[in-house]
């Protein structure tokens, strides 16, 4: 839950930004999903999404079945497994990692990103499928989440973000995190898009007002937004030893491959894309795979947006086409089908659920309602977190 954030306004004093508090509507879905887990409902679901799914059609207010007539995929999107630490963003605990992989072994077909790909250039059947993958390049998949994918012989792709394998460095977002957590004052003025001026009473203050600062700067072009990230660096010295030995190392990456796990690109520098410049663009994509495909001596094929939602990917098809990339993942919510194309391909982030009901009512729901539905829904969602953006600063009074 969101704290209250103190902001100093234009008259010069703190205005009050009360948060709402959590939705009675997601207790109410997490019970729902609970019981619909435990009664045995969830697998007679699962049964009936094979042959049809729910579709509101001509403005109906409840939903009717239809007839599945082709494919559907799903497709996880992780980024850490484990706690405590860089990143601070996120993280699944192993041991509900360890479950959730355990229910995808037992339930559903797992199948790799590349069979995935050929899947929806050459369909089949009204077959249903999950792809697991992981974005970044965080050590705790080789401690954590690899050891359990091998365990249950589960196939996944990890999109490295090459420039910070190379070096050893986190991504720029997790120095943003880092930095405002150790922030040794109660208040920092910032010039981002304006000057602005923003509270940092406790950690889980610190860390929304650092999501904050991120979302922000997606939205600036990416000179401006290295100006904005050396700014804040000026204000705060990083503590070393929690920068070091987050990322995989080549030697990781390489053992991983050799026991059947995929890698992708995730740019050299983690850059919004649809930020850049066509040149830089172009480099982040050839970079990024040059630099993979000379360390395992295998082509890299896939690719994945950094951030991921639609402002941050921008129009690249063509260059990802003459780079060589057969497919580019975001992170827009939704089921892939073959009609999706294979430079658009939807992920969901259901991994961070700590209870394995709410997974499975998450992953039940995407397979058994329309694809439009499912994805006119996490929009909203989106747009209204995107409304909030800023809702923990103000400009500083003139």
């Amino acid at each position: 839950m969101q704290p209250e954030a103190s902001n100093q306004g234009r008259n010069g004093r703190a205005d009050k930004v009360a948060v709402a508090p959590e939705a009675p509507r997601a207790k109410w879905r997490e019970l729902v999903a609970s019981g619909l887990y435990r009664s045995g409902a969830l697998r007679l679901a699962q049964g009936l999404s094979r042959s049809y799914e729910l579709s509101s059609e001509d403005g109906r207010r409840l939903p009717r079945l239809r007839k599945v007539t082709d494919s559907k995929f799903v497709i996880l999107c992780y980024h850490r497994i484990g706690i405590g630490g860089v990143p601070l963003f996120n993280g699944v605990p192993p041991e509900v990692f360890e479950t959730q992989m355990r229910y995808l072994r037992q339930r559903r077909r797992v199948i790799s990103l590349g069979e995935l790909c050929r899947a929806l250039e050459r369909p089949q059947s009204t077959s249903q499928a999950v792809a697991i993958t992981f974005d970044d390049g965080y050590r705790d998949m080789y401690a954590h989440a690899f050891p359990i994918l091998r365990k249950y012989q589960l196939p996944a792709t990890i999109f490295l973000t090459a420039g910070c394998i190379e070096t050893g460095e986190v991504p720029w977002h997790d120095r943003i995190f880092l930095a405002l957590k150790v922030f040794p004052g109660d208040e920092i003025e910032l010039v981002l898009d304006r000057p602005r001026r923003f509270s940092l009473p406790t950690l889980e203050a610190r860390l929304e007002v650092a999501a904050g600062i991120v979302r922000l700067l997606r939205r600036l072009s990416d000179e401006h937004r290295q100006e904005c990230c050396a700014q804040i660096e000026k204000q705060v010295r990083l503590p070393k030893e929690e920068l070091s030995g987050r990322m995989l190392t080549w030697e990781h990456v390489r053992e991983m491959q050799q026991a059947g796990i995929g890698f992708g690109s995730h740019t050299v520098t983690h850059p919004v894309m649809s930020r850049l410049a066509p040149s830089e663009m172009e480099r982040e994509l050839l970079e990024s795979k040059q630099i993979i495909e000379q360390q395992l001596g295998s082509a890299v094929r896939d690719f994945a947006f950094p951030f991921g939602q639609p402002a941050d990917c921008g129009n690249i098809d063509a260059a990802l086409g003459r780079c060589g990339y057969r497919s580019a993942a975001t992170t827009v919510w939704g089921i892939n089908r073959p009609a999706t194309s294979p430079y658009c391909l939807r992920r969901v982030q259901i991994g961070e659920e700590r209870q394995l009901a709410m997974f499975a009512f998450k992953l039940n729901e995407l397979f058994l309602r329309a694809e439009e539905e499912v994805s006119a829904a996490e929009s909203m969602v989106f747009a209204s977190e995107a409304e909030k953006t800023f809702q923990d600063s103000r400009p500083l009074a003139r």
